[in-house]
C-alpha cells in the first residue's frame, strides 16, 4: 500500500474503468485525510469543480475518484493542481473488463451501471505516462482482496 502522509499538498488521480476498486482503495486509504472529489456522490460538474477550487484555495490534499480514462480527462485536475503547488500521484487500478463487470453486478441501486458503459470506458482507457505531470505513477491490483500497489514500469 502506498499513501502520501506528509504535509505536502497532494492530489491523488485514480485511473480506471468502473468496479475496478477506486472507490474501496479511496476509503481504505485516504477518506480520514484526504478530500474525496467524486462525480458519482457530488452529481454535477458544477459541484466538482467547486469542491476543486475550494480544495486548491485552501490548500487541502485530496483524491479524484472517477474513472479517468483519457489524458484529457486527467488534465483538467493535473493542470490545476501543479499551477497551485501540488504534488501528483496517479494510480491505474488493473482494468481487467470481465472481472470489472462481475463486480459491478455484486453492486446495488444506481451504484449498479450498464455492462455497455463499462465496455464503453474500458475502450477509451489510455495507460497514464509521467509526461502528463505526475510526479509519481503507481499501478494497483486486487490479490484476494488486498491492494498491491507497485511503482509504475513502462513496459506495463
Amino acid at each position: 500500500m502506498y499513501c502520501n502522509t506528509t504535509s505536502e499538498k497532494t492530489a491523488v488521480i485514480l485511473i480506471g474503468i468502473p468496479a475496478s476498486g477506486k472507490s474501496s482503495y479511496f476509503a481504505e486509504y485516504y477518506k480520514e485525510i484526504y478530500t474525496h472529489i467524486n462525480l458519482d456522490t457530488l452529481k454535477t460538474r458544477k459541484k466538482e469543480a467547486a469542491l476543486l477550487a475550494e480544495c486548491l484555495r485552501e490548500g487541502k490534499s485530496f483524491v479524484v475518484d472517477n474513472t479517468n480514462p483519457t489524458k484529457a480527462d486527467r488534465q483538467h485536475y493535473i493542470i490545476p493542481a501543479k499551477s497551485n503547488g501540488y504534488r501528483v500521484e496517479g494510480f491505474f487500478f488493473q482494468s481487467i473488463l470481465a472481472d470489472c463487470i462481475a463486480g459491478n453486478e455484486k453492486r446495488t441501486g444506481k451504484a449498479r451501471i450498464p455492462a455497455i458503459a463499462i465496455a464503453s470506458i474500458s475502450n477509451k482507457l489510455e495507460l497514464p505516462c509521467m509526461k502528463e505531470g505526475f510526479d509519481a505513477l503507481f499501478f494497483v491490483k486486487l490479490n484476494d482482496g488486498k491492494f498491491i500497489v507497485e511503482q509504475w514500469r513502462d513496459e506495463l
